[in-house]
């Protein structure tokens, strides 16, 4: 396989969806300075369960890395301390990834594959999901796997992650920023994952969405008015 080049992105626009039902972490909004956060996750972490439950593992972010006096970091700081034991398709069970991309579009089509295994795997009932989005900027100089011979990979295989995780493994170890790379779901179009948090300058939460699930999978996405 050909040599990675990388990209350079400049205060880059970008989405992410996450279900709504996840709340927002205080203590990273809270506090303005790397020290300021270690000083009361010192305290507070040691005493305080639901803390430890609603932030996750702080360990698990180099504190060069924190993202902090930046409004809603929480939003960039729980895809870290929240890793999913399976990983992603360029995450592992050992170090998460701020997954988002350029489209609105491109980042439903992605969590609407991925809420359909979830709730598919589980054998949900019919029901519906609150989703919200976010709206980030970024700056970072991410690995490009966009070009070939990368894109006719088995990095881009619709279900098997191995060769995506063993690739972010390499990336990870070399301390790079993170990925560029092709969306699987929204042919055409491409996705992000950032290995820092700090790489995000700025986040707000901007629209609601709802996802219709039959019970076999999301049929409908609509937007919705949320206060």
């Amino acid at each position: 396989m050909d040599e990675i080049t990388s990209r350079v992105f400049q205060q880059q626009p970008c989405y992410r969806l996450i279900p709504s039902r996840y709340p927002t972490i205080d203590v990273f909004d809270d506090v303005a300075t790397a020290e300021e956060l270690a000083a009361v996750w010192a305290v507070e972490a040691l005493t305080n369960a639901r803390l430890r439950e609603e932030a996750g593992d702080l360990n698990r972010v180099p504190s060069e890395d924190w993202l902090v006096g930046v409004a809603h970091s929480s939003y960039v700081m729980a895809a870290f301390t929240h890793v999913n034991p399976e990983g992603g398709r360029f995450t592992t069970g050992d170090f998460g990834g701020y997954y988002c991309a350029p489209h609105l579009d491109t980042a439903i089509k992605e969590t609407v594959y991925h809420q359909e295994r979830i709730l598919g795997y589980t054998a949900e009932p019919a029901q519906r999901i609150q989703m919200r989005s976010l709206f980030a900027r970024f700056d970072a100089d991410l690995w490009d796997i966009t070009g070939e011979p990368f894109a006719r990979s088995s990095l881009y295989h619709p279900t098997d992650y191995s060769p995506g995780q063993a690739m972010a493994v390499n990336a990870h170890q070399q301390h790079a920023d993170g990925l560029v790379y092709c969306s699987v779901r929204h042919s055409g179009y491409e996705c992000y994952v950032l290995y820092r948090p700090r790489l995000v300058t700025e986040i707000s939460q901007s629209k609601h969405f709802e996802y219709h699930w039959n019970g076999r999978a999301i049929i409908n996405v609509f937007e919705t008015n949320v206060a």
